[in-house]
């Protein structure tokens, strides 16, 4: 919990969660950094243990291409080292660059686990195919061992390998019904589309009515294209509208059935090579939600060797590339996303989340600005940017892009966490009457929504208004939200300004257990101590604070409280971190 006027916002909670979802992974995921290494750093490595060395290191520090640099050096000083030539591949699959992974790979033998000698088969295969050789692909993707991830790429790859040699009848095969499961899923739906390139539109329809009993929006959107492309329109309009019961909101759902209804330019027919790279790309999603990412970038890696310009792979592949702490990667990812696609905005807004968690606001701002120009008519661009200008203090500004997204909204009206989100601006602009007006219009839409009980409840306490009731949504907030270190805080803060200190104590220990590195909630905690005469543990609370990077204006007030405690009484009150 933080001050009302200067409370920095909880990006990861509230800015990626509103992002465009349909590129496969959360952009709310953790951050998984690699392990620091305590390897020197060789500016000029001669040896091939000092290229190994500093290939770590680079690692370590999240930087891939300059250790796939290092790996591939140390490789070449010592060619008959089947392991450093493993690493060296390996590296350079995940760093993006395909073709000088397969020249290390031809080198020699690679000694290391089945996954990087299949892999290497893998690569091999979809050089040769982006290249035209299809039976060259064929015969490395025949060659990939048939067990796990690997296994199921080289299955779900060959049909297209065998289209491009203009085998249709091995193309179009059944799947076996005795293969992997995503083989028969993933599978049936290259078949369906192989299908219907090769002309045989009525069996493709058949294979795609089998897989649309599920509802997943990745088939009904594959086979609705079918139908638009049929002049189906109908057809195609009530197959999107019955997902969207099972998929509400789903935005490729929502846009499809939109163009089905008006008529409009039926998606083109999936290329060979695109289409193989949708195989690699449906893997990566699969890998990415197992907490597999650096295999699952390298099956991306492969997905854009066939398929440059795929930006949902580039999303992915900038959003996996965070995730192993390879900042700078996941920005170039990021910008290979061009503007004519749309996902363009999606990817200039994750863009300018990187340079906000890195801490350069003012960056940030700038490229969220600028996608949400570009993209006037998109509500999650406009919705990112007014958090930014949130974020910067731009209290005023971020209100006027919300009452834009609002006004917009059509005939439905706007949904809570646009009111919520121009309360809280409303709050901190000093503008109350309209900030209490549009929270509480917020919890009649969502009247289960803890960050907006919290905020509300909290405002209340501070300004001493509605003091019950406030409590009472407070302790509702905690219960539905009882793992909430802030929420938790704004309780026990809360009892503190109605003087229940040892009620503060018991929800502040539980919030400081929950966020051991909040200096906002150690503190309160400290004060909570003081008040119940606890004082050698207040004491203990404001120390640990300083330890916690304050800033300036809480350290200032730590340094006062060490000196003279809390008498006479201090006006500290903050409000709910949302």
């Amino acid at each position: 919990m933080t001050s009302l006027s200067a409370a920095p916002i909880r990006r990861f909670s509230l800015i990626a969660a509103l992002l465009l979802g349909g590129c496969a992974a959360d952009v709310n995921k953790p951050v998984v950094t690699p392990p620091a290494l305590s390897l020197p750093m060789i500016s000029s490595p001669g040896s091939g243990y000092g290229l190994f060395l500093s290939a770590m290191q680079a690692a370590a520090d999240g930087d891939l291409t300059r250790s796939a640099s290092f790996f591939e050096q140390a490789s070449a000083s010592d060619p008959d080292d089947p392991l450093l030539r493993a690493r060296a591949f390996d590296a350079l699959l995940t760093s993006g660059q395909v073709d000088r992974a397969n020249q290390v790979a031809a080198g020699g033998l690679m000694d290391d686990d089945e996954s990087v000698p299949g892999l290497a088969a893998l690569a091999r295969g979809v050089q040769a195919l982006a290249e035209g050789r299809s039976k060259d692909a064929s015969n490395a993707f025949r060659a990939a061992p048939p067990n796990g991830a690997v296994g199921i790429a080289g299955a779900l790859l060959s049909p297209w390998a065998s289209a491009q040699s203009g085998d249709w009848k091995i193309a179009t095969a059944p799947t076996s019904a005795t293969a992997d499961r995503l083989v028969v899923a993933f599978g049936g739906l290259a078949r369906a589309q192989l299908l219907e390139r090769s002309g045989r539109t009525k069996d493709a329809e058949t294979t795609f009515k089998a897989l649309v009993t599920s509802k997943e929006p990745l088939f009904v959107l594959a086979y609705g294209a079918l139908l638009e492309r049929l002049g189906r329109w109908s057809d195609a309009a009530n197959l999107y509208t019955s997902a969207l019961a099972s998929h509400a909101g789903d935005a490729g759902l929502t846009g499809a059935r939109k163009r089905a209804l008006a008529h409009g330019p039926a998606p083109e027919l999936t290329s060979l090579r695109a289409g193989a790279a949708d195989s690699l790309v449906e893997l990566a999603v699969l890998l990415v939600s197992d907490h597999q990412p650096e295999l699952a970038l390298s099956y991306l890696r492969l997905a854009l060797r066939l398929d440059p310009d795929r930006a949902e792979a580039w999303i992915l592949t900038g959003e996996t590339l965070e995730q192993m702490g390879d900042q700078v990667g996941a920005r170039a990812a990021f910008l290979q996303v061009k503007t004519s696609s749309a996902a363009y905005s999606g990817a200039r807004l994750r863009l300018a989340l990187s340079f906000q968690q890195a801490g350069d606001r003012m960056q940030a701002l700038k490229i969220a600005k600028d996608a949400a120009s570009a993209s006037a008519a998109d509500a999650s661009a406009q919705i990112v940017y007014g958090e930014m200008l949130r974020d910067a203090q731009r209290y005023d500004d971020a209100i006027l892009v919300l009452n834009g997204v609002i006004a917009a909204s059509g005939p439905k009206g706007a949904d809570a966490r646009l009111y919520y989100l121009r309360g809280a601006n409303e709050e901190r602009a000093g503008r109350w009457s309209e900030a209490e007006a549009d929270l509480r219009k917020s919890l009649r839409l969502a009247p289960n929504e803890p960050d907006v009980l919290n905020y509300l409840g909290f405002a209340w306490v501070d300004r001493g208004e509605h003091l019950k009731e406030a409590l009472d949504m407070l302790q509702r907030a905690v219960a539905l939200a009882p793992g909430s270190g802030a929420i938790l805080d704004s309780l026990g803060w809360a009892r503190f300004r109605l003087k229940d200190f040892p009620g503060a104590v018991r929800d502040l220990e539980r919030a400081a257990f929950l966020e051991a590195a909040d200096a906002e909630i150690n503190d309160h905690l400290g004060d909570a101590y003081w008040r119940t005469g606890r004082r050698v543990e207040a004491k203990y609370q404001w120390r640990r604070v300083l330890t916690l990077s304050p800033d300036d204006k809480l350290k200032a007030r730590i340094e006062q409280k060490l000196m003279d405690g809390l008498d006479p009484p201090q006006s500290l009150f903050g409000a709910p971190t949302i």
